[in-house]
């Protein structure tokens, strides 16, 4: 879809761009495009999440005897904190009124890029934001991906490779803990790192899964040794050598969700000067569902 054919109606009224910003460069922004949505009712979100450990030794009680309790665990409370993103617009009533190739509005094709922006925003802080509460002078924030995956994560020595030995081990270590149902089923990482993974054949191919609307390019897809992963290159994974170093996340997909307490919408803002304002603004966090399905390793060697 073309900038320049987005229209939208004109006075306060505020319109809801969340099906407009989906549609924006969807494969761009893969994370917040794939993830599913739910509602946040404050500006701290809660939810519980409970894990069952596998057993490590045989079981067995002795015939008549007494019952023995041992204290089960409770649910863990999980927390994140809505995020305010903002992305702002203005274009002076002369250029507005000049005739620009290409486009009707400038006004509506500038709130288009702002549409973008915000967007891009989100998937940015959805990957690296670390988690901060705000105050009067500083902007709440989310706890995004790599600052959340804490129980599968692992710091490799500077310079290992990213082999299909290390894939298969990074998924065999989650499948060992939480079962094959639930390990990762996406893999992250940066775009050095997934010219690395073209290299390997032995369960590597590629698809273009017709029923999936959301993404519109073939994804890569490895057979490991336990199940199937797609492959997707990111813009905003750590990339660069150093710490934490280039970095490789793997996500189960239906595990994440963005929790919006307020929705993005185009509003337009009071006019001062010679000049039309808007802005699209929204709140989000992030939320996951069972983070020990998850894993991260970091400090690969830059070039795979």
């Amino acid at each position: 879809m073309a900038w320049g054919d987005i229209t939208y109606q004109s006075g306060t009224r505020k319109e809801d761009l969340l099906d407009f910003i989906a549609d924006v460069s969807p494969d761009d922004n893969p994370l917040t495009t794939l993830f599913g949505t739910t509602e946040a009712s404050n500006t701290v979100h809660e939810w519980t999440e409970d894990y069952i450990a596998r057993p490590t030794a045989v079981a067995g009680a002795v015939e008549g005897s007494d019952a023995t309790f041992s204290d089960l665990t409770n649910p863990a409370r999980r927390t994140n904190i809505t995020q305010i993103i903002r992305s702002t617009y203005r274009v002076s009533d002369t250029v507005r009124d000049v005739d620009i190739a290409g486009m009707s509005d400038l006004l509506d094709y500038q709130a288009g890029k702002a549409a973008t922006e915000w967007k891009n925003q989100l998937e940015y802080s959805v990957v690296r934001a670390t988690i901060a509460s705000g105050d009067s002078g500083v902007a709440r924030q989310m706890a995004g991906i790599e600052a959340t995956i804490t129980s599968h994560y692992t710091t490799r020595n500077s310079g290992t490779s990213l082999s299909e030995t290390e894939l298969n081990s990074i998924v065999y270590d989650v499948a060992n803990d939480v079962g094959m149902d639930e390990v990762f089923d996406m893999l992250v990482l940066p775009l050095q790192l997934r010219q690395k993974v073209s290299t390997f054949t032995a369960g590597s191919t590629k698809f273009v899964n017709a029923e999936d609307k959301r993404l519109t390019r073939p994804v890569a897809v490895y057979e490991s040794d336990f199940n199937v992963i797609r492959i997707f290159a990111h813009k905003d994974v750590f990339s660069s050598n150093g710490t934490p170093g280039p970095t490789v996340l793997g996500l189960k997909e239906d595990k994440w969700k963005l929790a919006y307490l307020r929705r993005p919408p185009r509003t337009e803002l009071a006019k001062t000067g010679s000049s039309s304002k808007g802005m699209i603004e929204g709140e989000v966090t992030l939320e996951f569902l069972a983070e020990r399905a998850n894993a991260r390793r970091s400090g690969y060697n830059q070039t795979g």
